[in-house]
């Protein structure tokens, strides 16, 4: 019942009265026709409801396609389209179908939502959405609004018609990344006879002049003397590449929307570095590690295992419930407000009922209360709980904020707030961190062999005060002749000129120019000052042992890795014209 039916009953309850009490019998007859017509709204708003409403049948098509799980790719469009129709033949009026979206589902053009004004046998509309990061997209069902033709009467259903996808990370095309020198394997395919290609193998294939930046065991000496000039001898390839992503899944690297975490970018440098390998035949592995512990994914070649590792990289981008957090007002209407999105049923007083209490007496306190014992209530029913689960989630605080953060997970929200309130990390996160990527790194170097090319991918600068506990592993790597290189994704950040003093040609600039900075714009000032000295930092110590290093989010670290991987193929050790 809507707010103009309930003043209309009040009205006419009232008109009867006085017509009765003052012997009025035509207002007393006008007021008693009004509340029939009500009570006649009524029960066909409600035939409508228990009739109509189930035999309503809604079919949604991602690309074409209308099975209940399937693929998709992250930074990619989707095409949506929806029919609606009836078992009875017709639909509405005064109908508003609305498709639920998840926060990975970033909308484009068209509508996803289409009300029915008159009847029609079938209804459908469309829209385009882009799927900002990659995990998992799911499409829970649709929210139905009926609404009697005079307004009287309204309610909301929601229709289970769900999907699941698995969104794979985005990758690039880099058609320039191919080896010049080394272009087949010692292990070819069915059916390719081994050809003659320079690497590092062992029987020579030619000789070539010298380049700066070649090893100096392949330097034909009594030919360079011959000929007056350094010549290098030049081998078959007969060893592939094999290249290690080492993902960062930690707390700093999820935190944000989808598309605009740290976690998506390492995502998109290790998708495209996968695809440039795999196009030359180079297996590719991984190893993704988070506080939760480390996967593996053995190295594999040709499409299937780039694919492979696709997955595996797309499982590994879902978010997990995130740490315990306490219970705030935000998180509580977070959840009610999916809640009412999308079980509207279990919001009803007739099914959820709170029961009646004197306190507290404060109505804000009451208030709070009443949502907080109606959330339980709803959670309870989702997640199975027993009636005594169902009392302690209504009165513990760590509880409820627990299972509110794993609905709100489960719905697809992203790390913010108020999922994951801001906290600082320190020093013990730090260490914790870096004892990580020192154990992943030296198991990965246990089990190697030559010629390989490990790829770190983590959120250094977070933790570049500990940096120290990661040399060894990366020196032990190094020295078995593996390539390292580390790629730390920043945000976006300005870069500091000159400190704080504001550039005026006048003392009176100068101040009113000084003035002028707000408290938001020196922090933003020191925390971008604070960045550039641990990445300065950062780089002098690794580049100091060998590795190399290099503070972007995609272009730049995709180039540097894609060059250490085919100085790793040339059998160099640096490139041309760098000692």
């Amino acid at each position: 019942m809507t707010a103009r039916s309930r003043w209309l009953v009040l009205l006419a309850v009232c008109g009867a009265g006085l017509g009765v009490l003052r012997n009025q019998h035509t207002l007393t007859w006008l007021s008693l026709t009004v509340l029939f017509w009500v009570f006649a709204e009524w029960l066909l708003f409600y035939t409508r409801l228990w009739f109509e409403l189930p035999q309503l049948q809604i079919e949604r098509s991602v690309n074409g396609r209308s099975e209940s799980s399937g693929y998709l790719w992250a930074g990619r469009k989707v095409s949506v389209v929806t029919k609606t129709s009836s078992r009875r033949g017709s639909i509405g009026p005064l109908l508003m179908v609305r498709d639920c979206l998840p926060e990975n589902f970033i909308i484009t053009s068209g509508n996803y939502e289409r009300e029915l004004l008159t009847r029609t046998n079938t209804a459908t509309f469309s829209y385009e959405a882009k799927i900002g990061g990659a995990g998992r997209a799911t499409l829970p069902g649709f929210r139905i609004t009926i609404q009697d033709p005079q307004g009287f009467f309204a309610t909301e259903r929601f229709v289970p018609v769900e999907q699941t996808f698995r969104v794979l990370p985005a990758y690039a095309d880099i058609n320039e990344s191919n080896a010049i020198v080394k272009r087949i394997n010692s292990l070819p395919q069915h059916g390719i006879h081994r050809l003659q290609r320079a690497g590092m193998g062992s029987e020579l294939l030619e000789l070539r002049e010298y380049v700066p930046g070649d090893p100096p065991k392949s330097i034909a000496w009594k030919v360079s003397a011959r000929r007056d000039t350094l010549m290098t001898r030049q081998y078959e390839s007969e060893v592939p590449v094999r290249v290690h992503l080492f993902v960062d899944g930690s707390i700093s690297t999820r935190v944000g929307g989808f598309g605009r975490r740290l976690l998506d970018q390492m995502l998109y440098v290790a998708g495209t570095v996968a695809r440039s390998s795999a196009s030359v035949g180079d297996p590719v592995g991984a190893v993704l590690f988070d506080e939760r512990g480390r996967t593996r994914v053995a190295p594999s070649g040709g499409e299937r295992g780039f694919y492979r590792l696709l997955e595996a990289l797309s499982d590994f981008a879902v978010n997990p419930v995130p740490p315990q957090q306490r219970l705030s007002p935000g998180l509580v209407n977070a959840a009610m407000r999916l809640a009412g999105e999308r079980h509207p049923e279990l919001l009803d007083s007739r099914i959820n009922q709170v029961p009646f209490t004197f306190f507290p007496l404060a109505p804000w306190k009451r208030k709070a209360l009443y949502q907080r014992t109606l959330l339980a209530g709803v959670l309870a029913e989702l997640y199975g709980l027993s009636p005594v689960q169902l009392l302690e989630l209504a009165h513990d605080d760590s509880m409820l904020a627990r299972s509110a953060q794993q609905f709100l997970v489960d719905a697809g929200v992203s790390w913010m707030e108020p999922l994951l309130q801001t906290r600082s990390r320190g020093f013990h996160d730090g260490m914790a961190t870096m004892e990580l990527f020192s154990k992943a790194i030296s198991e990965s170097v246990a089990m190697a062999r030559d010629n390989e090319v490990y790829v770190v991918m983590a959120n250094l600068l977070e933790c570049a005060t500990n940096i120290s506990q990661v040399m060894p592993a990366v020196k032990m790597a190094l020295a078995r002749h593996h390539r390292v290189v580390f790629v730390c994704p920043t945000p976006t950040f300005r870069r500091p000129n000159g400190g704080l003093k504001p550039t005026a040609t006048s003392e009176a600039d100068a101040s009113n120019a000084a003035t002028k900075l707000t408290a938001e714009d020196l922090m933003a000032r020191a925390e971008d000052l604070r960045t550039k000295e641990l990445a300065t930092r950062l780089q002098r110590a690794l580049r100091r042992v060998g590795a190399s290093v290099t503070l972007s989010g995609e272009e730049d670290a995709i180039r540097l890795v894609l060059a250490e991987t085919n100085l790793a193929r040339s059998g160099r050790v640096s490139f041309a014209g760098i000692r």
